[in-house]
């Protein structure tokens, strides 16, 4: 638990994680709004999408523990899965008992295709890069003075399509970059196509993102993972042979890698990034060479269980919807305003932690007992209980053999039976 935090976090009312968290990070009044439902954020909505009808809320909760790099992080996760926070928070303490998670990221480069009509030889196209790069002087000269800016230019062939791709490399720094990169691509193609006497099929960004990517590895004594039965040697192997057996089979490593981006997503939203762009390169990734497998390794050595993982994580900390959203400034806020390297590093480590907590639980005691507990508090909810009667109902649910709607109906009726008869 990170130390601007009470250490009875997760056992505060709402509106006291809300009054802590506000109060540990400094927040804004239009910050503390930002995280509120009720909050009124019709206008920010409007003007955020087309067609607006009001606001569709997200639960945004905080999971505590991490270690990495050796600086201490509270991750805003924005997520309506009941089992993510938990389980990224469960992993994150074991990984900080055994020194943290390492990780480390490439500059944040992204690239733009330029695709035209016809085939052309390379030297034909690249012999007009030094009016590519004059054409782009102009537009990228911000991003240049922030250490930014064009990065290169390749020329590949589409034989098929009948098309010539160029694809411009910039460095975009902060940004996640998609309006730079897309005018920059249109300015490109009007040149290119003028030069070689043909036609524009498109230009635009490219979200495979592959060179923009980040990794996280974590080592733990395999003696601390004992449970369910297992010993720490037995369960480390058996954690190892999941993930193997993930990056041989697509069908297991399908659900495998949702359980890494459970994390990575949910950072993404948190933080007001672009989490369908986040997903479609870190999926894209993970079936590079022609077969989709599973994305983190784990194997023990020396007595350790060692697990890693890389993959293109285009994350930005400016434009896009953090410049507009006051829940997504807080989240950045919250994370002590990282730079955008900094933050794909922090979510290598969250999607890391989410996969470790996944596998672990699956291959020992089972995913259900620990999601029961979730969905029988959803159950109790939807039962009609509220505030602190959710919980009592969901412990009462949950011992029981019966888990559903019914039955978490009928255990809030004896409740309230109860109460009323106490209270006569």
């Amino acid at each position: 638990m990170s130390q601007s935090l009470p250490g009875n976090f997760r056992k505060l009312t709402l509106p006291q994680r809300q009054s802590a968290i506000a109060g540990a990070f400094a927040f804004s009044p239009e910050e503390t709004a930002g995280i509120n439902a009720d909050s009124g954020m019709l206008d920010l909505a409007d003007i955020m999408v087309e067609s607006a009808i009001g606001v569709m809320p997200v639960p945004l909760g905080v999971a505590t523990g991490f270690l990495i790099d050796g600086v201490e992080y509270v991750v805003p996760l924005a997520v309506e899965e009941p089992s993510v926070i938990a389980a990224s928070s469960y992993a994150a303490g074991i990984v900080r008992r055994a020194g943290g998670f390492r990780t480390w990221a490439t500059e944040p480069v992204m690239s733009a295709q330029v695709v035209l009509e016809g085939r052309y030889d390379v030297d034909s196209v690249m012999k007009h890069e030094p009016e590519v790069r004059a054409t782009l002087e102009p537009i990228l000269a911000a991003m240049e003075r922030r250490g930014g800016g064009y990065r290169g230019m390749e020329v590949e062939a589409a034989p098929s399509a009948g098309c010539t791709c160029v694809i411009i490399h910039v460095d975009v720094r902060n940004a996640m970059g998609a309006n730079l990169l897309n005018t920059a691509a249109e300015a490109v193609s009007r040149v290119l196509s003028g030069r070689l006497g043909t036609q524009r099929l498109m230009a635009i960004l490219t979200n495979a993102a592959e060179q923009r990517r980040a990794g996280a590895e974590c080592s733990i004594p395999v003696e601390r993972l004992g449970r369910a039965g297992f010993t720490g040697e037995e369960a480390a192997r058996r954690i190892a042979l999941g993930a193997q057996f993930a990056r041989e089979n697509p069908l297991r490593a399908v659900t495998h890698n949702k359980g890494i981006m459970n994390g990575v997503s949910s950072l993404a939203l948190a933080t007001g990034n672009d989490t369908r762009g986040i997903e479609a390169a870190v999926h894209a990734w993970a079936s590079r060479d022609g077969v989709y497998r599973g994305l983190t390794e784990f194997s023990v050595v020396d007595g350790n269980l060692v697990g890693r993982w890389e993959a293109p994580l285009p994350f930005g900390v400016v434009g896009g919807a953090v410049a507009v959203h006051p829940a997504a400034r807080a989240s950045l806020r919250i994370l002590g305003n990282p730079d955008a390297v900094t933050l794909s590093r922090i979510a290598a480590a969250v999607g890391l932690a989410q996969n470790l907590a996944a596998v672990y639980a699956l291959v020992t005691e089972g995913i259900q007992s620990g999601h029961m507990r979730l969905h029988c508090e959803r159950l109790a909810f939807l039962a009609g209980a509220r505030g602190t009667q959710i919980r009592e109902v969901a412990v009462l649910l949950a011992a029981g053999t019966r888990h559903n709607l019914d039955e978490a109906r009928t255990v809030l009726n004896q409740m309230q039976q109860s109460t009323d008869g106490r209270t006569r």
